[in-house]
């Protein structure tokens, strides 16, 4: 039997299937599931992030709110441009690592173009600071999935 955060996860999952984005209260969740409104935020940092697919909007307080976005990851010709949106300022290693094995697993871009590029910037960005190789790894990513946009709109 899974622990409570599988059965919250699990969930979220089914009603991403019923449409692409759900919005919902923390509160109103974590009463259902009888736990603090912190295991929910343990959920959706762990389990719903940007490299798995996903996009988190949340405001806090009374009249808050957490929206979940599935992003779509097919040869979309938007695709380019939500996720230079969604990609943030500052991206770690970690994130790259994901983000391009999610690429791949999707076949937007070969699993050879995820190592070369995962090389690539493990070689380039490990002995700068972390802020500035942060900021490097977020622009790269985003050059990147500029040359996928153009090759999408042939």
């Amino acid at each position: 039997m899974g622990n409570l955060a599988d059965f919250i996860e699990q969930y979220l999952r089914r009603m991403l299937e019923a449409q692409s984005i759900v919005e919902l209260q923390r509160r109103e969740l974590a009463k259902m599931f009888r736990c603090a409104p912190s295991q929910i935020n343990y959920v959706l940092e762990t389990r719903f992030t940007l490299e798995r697919g996903y996009l988190i909007e949340s405001k806090r307080g009374g009249g808050g709110f957490i929206r979940i976005t599935q992003v779509k990851w097919e040869s979309d010709d938007n695709l380019p441009a939500t996720i230079e949106q969604l990609i943030p300022e500052q991206v770690g290693a970690a994130e790259v690592e994901h983000l391009l094995y999610r690429l791949a697993d999707h076949q937007l871009i070969g699993a050879a173009e995820a190592q070369l590029a995962q090389s690539l910037i493990e070689r380039n960005f490990s002995d700068l600071p972390p802020e500035i190789a942060g900021s490097l790894r977020s622009r790269f990513l985003k050059m990147l999935l500029m040359v996928l946009g153009s090759k999408f709109q042939k």
